[in-house]
């Protein structure tokens, strides 16, 4: 029976990766935080991973069978894909498993705050009774600017267009077939920041994305749009968004993610009005399900000799082609 290692963010779904597996592999909960005895005894003959981790270049070397980095989440920025191609070991994300999800999050944070949802709650919870319906605004007609088109930015993209949204995005890879589908515009970032009446992040961490949501992003933006972030805590400058916030030059944000999570007790962020703050909590219980499923999935397709679904894709490389081939556009990166 193959050896599957389960990192510690994953303890909880071994029942369900049993169940799933209906038996077929041998479950090891480990931790590769730590010193754990467990890889060092297990990882010559574990097949795959079932974690965020980046296994040291001992590990690897130790790991004779390992064919497989499998994340449960959309992420795998801590995997060293490089590194894991040198030992032909794949890597693997959960193939859009919580991509409807999230896509739901994100509407709810849209319409939270064009109609003003968190202050009508207190208004009425805490007092006094205030009714701000004059500010309150449609999302239909207006315009929704994705930053990234991958599996959950196209199912933003669709409820959006349910919704009566004007959809445009920018993406390092041009995708033509989503553009005709769903009807899309394709725009470069300085454009789309300056026209979208929601600017909403969709990409991963890359050197070109890392702080991307800073000073010289946000003043681009309309003074009456609303910025959202339910990808990754370090695309944002807190300290440029939260001056943003206060001065006027965006109107709102809704954020799911933060640079430091838990936020600290002392995040100015937590004291603004226009801001709608989750903590991380966009995934669903079915989500999980889905992504326990698919991951099991592709356990039997790698013992099968079948090729492997969701397996992650070099964002690095990907938009350095695109910087080469197009070195007009500004890519937001921020200054050093």
């Amino acid at each position: 029976m193959s050896k599957i290692l389960v990192d510690h963010l994953y303890h909880h779904h071994l029942e369900l990766l049993q169940q799933e597996s209906q038996g077929q592999f041998d479950f090891i909960p480990v931790d590769f935080r730590t010193q754990d005895s467990q890889i060092e005894n297990h990882l010559p003959e574990a097949l795959a991973i079932i974690g965020r981790v980046d296994p040291s270049e001992a590990q690897y070397q130790s790991a004779k069978e390992l064919a497989l980095i499998q994340t449960l989440s959309a992420g795998f920025e801590e995997v060293d894909l490089e590194r894991a191609q040198r030992y032909s070991v794949q890597v693997a994300n959960n193939n859009g498993a919580n991509a409807v999800s999230v896509a739901e999050h994100v509407l709810l944070q849209i319409l939270s705050l064009f109609r003003q949802l968190l202050f009508h709650h207190q208004s009425v919870s805490q007092g006094p009774w205030e009714n701000r319906k004059m500010k309150n605004r449609e999302i239909s007609g207006k315009t929704l600017g994705l930053i990234g088109l991958g599996q959950i930015g196209k199912m933003v993209a669709k409820y959006a267009v349910s919704l009566g949204m004007n959809v445009q995005y920018f993406d390092v890879v041009r995708q033509q077939t989503t553009e005709q589908e769903l009807g899309l515009d394709y725009v470069f970032p300085e454009t789309l920041l300056k026209t979208s009446d929601v600017v909403s992040y969709h990409v991963p961490i890359t050197s070109y994305t890392r702080g991307i949501i800073n000073r010289n992003s946000l003043s681009m933006m309309k003074p009456d749009a609303v910025l959202i972030n339910s990808a990754r805590g370090e695309l944002q400058n807190e300290e440029d968004l939260h001056q943003a916030l206060v001065e006027g030059i965006i109107s709102g944000a809704a954020l799911d993610v933060f640079q430091q999570e838990p936020i600290a007790e002392d995040s100015p962020l937590r004291k603004l009005e226009n801001v709608v703050l989750t903590p991380h909590s966009a995934p669903s219980r079915e989500s999980y399900p889905r992504a326990v499923k698919h991951a099991v999935a592709n356990l039997f397709r790698l013992q099968n000799n079948e090729p492997l679904l969701g397996l992650a894709l070099d964002h690095e490389a990907r938009a350095r082609t695109f910087q080469n081939q197009h070195p007009e556009v500004d890519l937001m990166i921020p200054n050093e």
